[in-house]
């Protein structure tokens, strides 16, 4: 079990680290998310429409959080296990649990700062939503507890540095552009959507367009978070802590 001393402990540590490394956080947070839908705005035609800007909205809080669950959150995951300061953790003594639990503590506070501010450049834009705050933020949890749980399978059987870290560049994006996500399921070929509808950014960027519309997605939210329980128990499984 997570010890909460310990779990604190281990997002203190990276919170201070951000400090001198917030340049790749704000890429991932914000600045590519909010590239995404100036884009899907410029080349959508009928932008304007509400039912549009909340897509494009949704769908660029779901690219800011996937790329901090996977990517940005993977890349530390790899980086402690490759450069030996996973086995300083492990020799506090410290459980794997409080380890991924206080990484994912890390990466739940980042996601909000980052949701926060698409939705304040959106606003800013004339984007007007009746944002649920609660759907949102159970949203964001649970969505969070599932990509992050990918990345720290990713980071535990990872064979190398380079290898994690193209995986979780590549599913970071890969899984929000293979889903649909900027673009609605009937634009896709039908062998495809059956197979893109469940995958887990899917599935949180119509929670995240509800909750834009103040409800919530309760079926969404509750496959979110199975999803995130499997891939966390999965996770935990194939540590393996002392030996990195």
């Amino acid at each position: 079990m997570p010890s909460l001393r310990d779990t604190i402990s281990v997002f203190r540590i990276h919170l201070a680290r951000l400090r001198a490394e917030a340049g790749p956080f704000l890429l991932a947070a914000l600045v590519f998310p909010t590239a995404m839908y100036f884009f899907a705005n410029a080349i959508k035609g009928d932008a304007r429409s509400d039912q549009n800007r909340f897509r494009f909205l949704a769908g660029s809080i779901v690219f800011s959080l996937s790329l901090t669950g996977i990517s940005w959150l993977g890349y530390l995951l790899l980086e402690n296990r490759f450069t030996g300061r996973l086995k300083l953790f492990a020799t506090l003594p410290l459980t794997p649990s409080s380890y991924v639990f206080g990484i994912l503590i890390f990466g739940v506070a980042q996601s909000i700062l980052g949701s926060g501010a698409l939705l304040l450049v959106a606003r800013l834009l004339g984007a007007r939503t009746q944002l649920g705050v609660l759907p949102l933020t159970a949203t964001i949890l649970l969505t969070m507890l599932c990509l992050s749980g990918i990345s720290v399978i990713i980071a535990t059987r990872a064979r190398s540095f380079s290898e994690g870290s193209l995986l979780t560049d590549s599913l970071g994006a890969g899984l929000v552009l293979l889903a649909p996500v900027y673009y609605s399921p009937e634009d896709m070929p039908h062998a495809l959507r059956s197979v893109s509808e469940w995958l887990p950014t899917a599935r949180a960027a119509h929670a995240v367009q509800t909750a834009l519309a103040g409800n919530y997605a309760t079926g969404d939210l509750a496959i979110l978070g199975v999803m995130g329980i499997l891939s966390l128990s999965i996770g935990f499984k194939l540590m393996r802590f002392g030996e990195n």
